[in-house]
């Protein structure tokens, strides 16, 4: 059971990895390298501020979408996980927001920051909203992952990462049989009878079993007991 978590874990792990790194690919031309990079920046990040890698992906791509730049996007993920920390927001919410006050919309942000009401009404620029938000809500993210709450959040996230390198360790194994898996499952979708007909061949045997084992453990029984009862006579 502890064996196939970790591989669901892994799997899951792969895909998000994956799907970021298409991301990146498409939107500012990443390389192996850079991707690399930023896998790194994450893991690092996950334990820094007790944030789930699989929260930081997503978080990450859409900022990427909207600055379209990968440094100017790290850079927003940090401010991202404050104003979350800070808010109690959601952090994909908080940097689905950023993103889009990126682009020059910034209703969301209005909505999770209410200060910035009057000053987006009266005209601030981006860097001048940005610095807002930093100077409302920064350190709220390492002040949270300081607290007891924060610390067993980075506790589950570390035992979450040994599970996944268990699990990414399986993986060729897993990989090497998946193909006679797949064969044997498409042979059962066509056979359904013949597996049903081998199971209940199966069933009647171990039942036929079980129930010799029984009627043996009863003789066994009544041998002793008769034997005692001479015994005593």
């Amino acid at each position: 059971a502890a064996a196939g978590y970790s591989v669901k874990a892994a799997v899951e792990d792969s895909a998000a990895q994956a799907k970021l790194a298409k991301t990146l690919q498409n939107v500012v031309n990443a390389t192996d390298a850079q991707i690399s990079a930023t896998e790194k920046s994450i893991s690092a990040m996950s334990m820094q501020y007790a944030v789930a890698d699989d929260e930081l992906r997503p978080a990450l791509a859409s900022l990427v979408l909207g600055t379209q730049n990968l440094a100017t996007a790290n850079t927003a993920l940090t401010l991202a996980m404050d104003v979350a920390a800070g808010t109690g927001t959601d952090l994909q919410t908080v940097s689905d927001a950023l993103s889009k006050a990126y682009g020059g919309n910034y209703k969301a942000l209005k909505q999770l920051s209410p200060q910035l009401y009057s000053m987006i009404k009266d005209g601030a620029s981006l860097d001048e909203v940005m610095a807002e938000l930093s100077r409302t809500f920064g350190g709220s993210a390492a002040a949270a992952a300081n607290t007891a709450e924060g610390k067993f959040k980075r506790l589950n996230i570390a035992l979450g990462e040994a599970a996944e390198a268990v699990g990414a360790a399986l993986l060729p194994a897993i990989e090497a049989v998946l193909p006679y898996l797949t064969k044997f499952a498409t042979w059962a979708q066509d056979h359904v009878g013949t597996l049903m007909a081998v199971g209940t061949a199966i069933a009647a045997i171990a039942t036929a079993l079980i129930g010799f084992k029984a009627a043996q453990l009863l003789a066994n029984a009544v041998t002793v007991v008769t034997t005692a009862l001479n015994w005593s006579l």
